[in-house]
């Protein structure tokens, strides 16, 4: 009975140790191997019957040569069937660069953390990364490319790339006698700006960054001009001013720049970089064609008014005057006098430069014109036209006036008369060059003579540059 019992005993044993011999050829629990070593692991794994590779992986979480873990995600205690491939991650330390997609400068440290590289952080303007985050490696380098020790890993952060304002321009630029200088700003849209988002740059003696910078404030209305002058300006221009430094230093070699705040210019006048003289002395006016500021300085798109002259300050656009007039103020001074000058009536004209004229200036005295030299009689159509344009000018006139021109005298080297003639108040000398009978060979550097707020000598060079264009006369 005993024996009986065993033999009952032996079989259920047997049975039991077949059943559980196979559930083990059914299911494996997959042991936990982690920080084994690759041999250790090995040995381990290799009682299952399991298929195993091992995959080195970059992780400075934990000890390299150590278990990470499993593959295909797979965990420690997951049951698997016999023979199924198993990968077990071996940690390796390498300099492998991260994927940094999303994360902001201090997450980026953390994944970093064991590494042997030197971090430096830089920001690139871009409205695509939210701002912080990272944007892309410097130097080439991408995700999964592997650096080593002590390399350089340039990071590059989002940086909001700030949009360029174009509200504000240059409208007036005075550089006059001794100190009288003013730059006149003017907000070209419909809205007000504030100010202080802009900067005056001032590149002096052709230099290629700025020389001083004059940070301005307030809030400009739409369509309004802000008017800077220095600080020993004449009263006519401070009297103009809505902001006076002693910053506003500049003498016709220096550029000028408005710059927004995000380091970009604007608007400039003058060209960066030369150091050439080419706007002292000069009364500029923006044209009022000109709607936009431009970085690219073009003299053609400035209006040119007499030195010092500040009566176009505080008000843009400023139309520029198509003519000029006689100023009776003349009338106070004698043709011996510079500036004065007489009264005549018209005799007689050979040619389109020269005419005699009574009281006094006649035959040997006749007046010849200054600034134009016309064809000479008989060379062409020109030299008839000019003739003929002169004489019907003078003979239909009901006031002529000769006047001594400051700059050139009243006289030439051969004691011949010269004079502006003057005939119901339009100027005949601008008049023959306006309509090309004559090219301009007037000269008064120190713009002597004024008319609505410009010198005569640029009403000629205007009125040569006219003629250019329309091909008229000698240009045609």
């Amino acid at each position: 009975m005993i024996k009986k019992i065993s033999f009952i005993g032996l079989l259920l044993v047997s049975l039991l140790g077949l059943a559980a011999c196979q559930t083990k050829n059914e299911d494996i629990t997959l042991p936990d191997v982690r920080n084994y070593t690759r041999e250790e692991a090995l040995t381990k794994l290799s009682t299952y019957k399991l298929s195993i590779a091992f995959e080195d992986v970059v992780n400075w979480n934990v000890p390299e040569g150590r278990v990470i873990g499993y593959g295909n995600d797979l965990n420690p205690n997951d049951i698997v069937k016999p023979y199924t491939t198993v990968v077990v991650y071996v940690s390796v330390h390498l300099n492998q660069l991260p994927d940094l997609t999303g994360l902001t400068q201090s997450e980026i440290i953390s994944k970093f953390r064991g590494m042997n590289v030197i971090l430096e952080f830089r920001n690139t303007l871009t409205n695509n990364t939210e701002a912080g985050q990272f944007v892309n490696y410097g130097g080439n380098l991408k995700t999964g490319d592997i650096v080593s020790d002590q390399a350089e890993v340039i990071i590059y952060l989002a940086e909001p790339l700030i949009e360029t304002k174009t509200n504000l321009m240059i409208s007036k630029y005075v550089e006059g006698s001794l100190y009288n200088r003013a730059l006149e700003l003017y907000n070209r849209t419909d809205e007000s700006l504030d100010l202080s988002e802009y900067n005056v740059l001032i590149y002096q003696d052709g230099s290629n960054t700025p020389s001083i910078t004059i940070q301005l404030e307030g809030i400009l209305e739409a369509k309004s001009t802000y008017v800077i002058s220095y600080t020993e300006s004449n009263q006519e221009i401070l009297d103009k001013a809505d902001f006076v430094t002693n910053q506003l230093d500049f003498n016709g070699n220096d550029t000028i720049a408005i710059q927004y705040y995000n380091g970009t210019n604007v608007d400039v006048l003058g060209n960066i970089g030369w150091g050439l003289f080419i706007l002292a002395d000069m009364t500029l006016v923006r044209n009022e064609s000109i709607s936009e500021p431009t970085t690219t300085f073009n003299i053609n798109n400035w209006d040119r008014y007499a030195k010092n002259y500040s009566d176009i300050l505080g008000g843009h656009p400023y139309a520029y005057p198509e003519t000029f007039n006689f100023d009776d103020s003349f009338l106070d001074k004698p043709f011996t006098e510079p500036g004065g000058v007489a009264s005549v009536s018209f005799v007689s004209n050979n040619d389109g430069d020269t005419a005699q004229f009574t009281p006094g200036f006649t035959y040997d005295n006749r007046v010849r014109f200054i600034g134009i030299d016309t064809p000479e009689t008989g060379s062409g159509i020109v030299a008839t036209q000019a003739r003929q344009y002169v004489y019907n000018a003078l003979s239909n006139a009901t006031t002529i006036y000769i006047q001594y021109d400051p700059a050139s005298g009243n006289t030439d080297t051969y004691g011949r008369y010269l004079g502006l003639v003057w005939y119901d108040g339009k100027l005949l000398n601008y008049e023959l060059v306006k309509n090309g009978f004559s090219q301009n060979n007037y000269s008064d550097p120190q713009g002597l003579l004024v008319f609505e707020g410009i010198s005569l000598q640029t009403w000629m060079a205007n009125a040569e540059s006219e003629a250019k264009a329309a091909g008229l006369g000698v240009w045609g």
